[in-house]
């Protein structure tokens, strides 16, 4: 076991380096391929298939997991008529605006509002207080 004279000793004898490595960024490299439409190309059929996919998965997930109910909920939300409109047009409907870019901001709204519903429901102080049903 070493003392604790003979530990400071060690200590004094040792010595720290930091070096600083900056990464040169070739502006140009990046620019050559921002500008080569090549590159791009080949991802526009992945594109377009994820679109179909992620369509596909909506109508998926809204038909399994949400009631006529709660889709009455998020067309109201999002201001959708949906008078004696039956689910599968419902489901349409939201799908069709969620997809839309220029609502965007009104789907992601939606969707925190939703998240911040079911952290409150599922609290166990909180739960006691919301009445809202999604």
């Amino acid at each position: 076991m070493e003392t604790r004279q003979q530990h400071q000793n060690q200590n004094k004898n040792m010595s720290v380096e930091i070096k600083e490595i900056l990464y040169k960024n070739n502006n140009s490299d990046i620019e050559s391929i921002m500008n080569n439409e090549d590159f791009f190309s080949d991802f526009t059929n992945d594109f377009e298939y994820f679109d179909q996919d992620n369509v596909l998965a909506q109508q998926i997930d809204y038909f399994e997991n949400y009631t006529i109910k709660k889709l009455q909920h998020i067309a109201s939300y999002y201001k959708i008529q949906k008078k004696n409109m039956k689910k599968d047009l419902l489901v349409q409907s939201i799908i069709e605006f969620e997809n839309n870019p220029e609502n965007s901001e009104c789907v992601y709204n939606r969707k925190r509002m939703w998240h911040f519903v079911n952290e409150l429901k599922n609290d166990s102080y909180f739960s006691k207080f919301v009445c809202f049903t999604i």
